[in-house]
């Protein structure tokens, strides 16, 4: 019996080890970001300005194939969001004052949303008609390809796929369009 009691003893011992080990790295990482934030809050997400588009295709929400080359021609606008993101929300929102402030229609505006499946397709519904939306399991191939590191990023692009601005946060700056 005391040899039960003394396991016991051992493995709720090192369970509460475990778990103040557990809470000391998230605290540390915590403090990390807090610190990384503090020091580069706007670090650079997305590809330099005047660089060219990366071309990519990938299936659409809606089932067709999309081709990031179909963007020649004319401005456009890519956008990166995650469905864990809360500013990703408060974007989503303003996409409709977005499309409308640039002018470019669902064809000119792709919206990649990464994360989880459900909410992404929530995402898209209220993007219907407003962007061509792909999605990606996590922020995957098309996110890296782009150099994305933080949500929600815009890229705009002139008619000849190249690089004219940047923006990381909800509300993207509309002067960089090009005519």
């Amino acid at each position: 019996m005391i040899f039960v009691v003394a396991g016991m003893v051992l493995v709720g011992a090192l369970g509460l080890l475990n778990l103040a080990l557990s809470l000391a790295i998230v605290r540390r990482l915590r403090r990390q970001e807090e610190q990384r934030r503090a020091v580069d809050p706007h670090a650079p997400s997305g590809p330099e300005v005047g660089t060219k588009l990366p071309m990519f295709s990938a299936p659409a929400i809606g089932g067709e194939v999309f081709a990031s080359k179909s963007l020649a021609g004319g401005a456009a606008a890519l956008s990166f969001i995650t469905t864990s993101c809360g500013a990703c929300d408060e974007f989503v929102g303003d996409m409709p004052e977005f499309a409308a402030q640039t002018g470019l229609d669902d064809s000119r505006i792709v919206v990649v949303i990464a994360g989880e499946q459900g909410k992404a397709r929530q995402m898209a519904d209220r993007l219907d008609g407003l962007a061509t939306v792909v999605f990606e399991e996590a922020p995957g191939d098309i996110s890296s390809l782009y150099s994305i590191t933080a949500t929600p990023t815009t890229v705009i692009a002139d008619a000849d796929q190249y690089v004219t601005a940047t923006h990381t946060g909800s509300k993207p700056n509309l002067q960089a369009l090009p005519a």
